[in-house]
């Protein structure tokens, strides 16, 4: 049988008659440095340039935030139906629920709540508000007076009452329940009186 050839070859290095072996590895060692240093000290002098994509990014306007100057959308102000308030006094922790129809102003303590717009199904498209009754996420659009100041003015949302509403520094106000007539039933109502 005939033996294979070796797959591995083996170079050996052999010194220059009267060189160095330390001397020429050391002097190697020194080149490169050298090199480093020389195309190193060359990025010192770049100017720095700001890239716009680098720049920070604005952050987008939350359209669920209270608005004292607010549009209420038509369809919301022609629903009809009341709702429930939880007020959360922080100091004592007491909890009481205040009912308000829509149209009719509630006092309660400092506080007087108005009720301008319902939603049986609030969702945002475009920066609009829209009601859709598929999607499920009631919503009430109020007017907050604390000591006749106007500190809210927007949409309170029975799904997410903890991400929407008012903190003030006293207390802590959000959306418990929305009952909203039908359409069928305002119109009869109307047509009756």
């Amino acid at each position: 049988m005939a033996e294979s050839a070796p797959l591995l070859r083996v170079y050996r290095f052999t010194p220059i008659e009267g060189s160095n072996p330390s001397l020429s590895a050391t002097s190697l060692w020194v080149g490169l440095l050298l090199m480093v240093l020389v195309l190193c000290s060359g990025c010192d002098n770049k100017q720095e340039n700001n890239i716009q994509w680098q720049l920070p990014l604005q952050v987008p306007k939350d359209v669920h935030v209270s608005d004292l100057h607010a549009v209420l959308p038509a369809w919301a102000e022609a629903r009809e139906g009341h709702i429930d308030l939880f007020f959360l006094h922080k100091d004592t922790a007491r909890k009481t629920v205040v009912s308000v129809v829509k149209g009719q102003p509630v006092e309660f303590g400092i506080w007087k709540i108005r009720v301008l717009g319902l939603a049986q199904g609030l969702r945002v498209k475009s920066g609009s508000f829209l009601d859709d009754e598929n999607v499920h996420n009631a919503a009430a659009f109020v007017e907050l007076l604390k000591d006749d100041k106007l500190m809210y003015r927007g949409w309170l949302y029975q799904d997410f009452p903890e991400l929407f509403g008012l903190d003030d520094a006293g207390w802590k106000i959000w959306l418990k329940d929305v009952n909203i007539q039908p359409l069928e039933e305002v119109g009869s109502l109307s047509s009756a009186g």
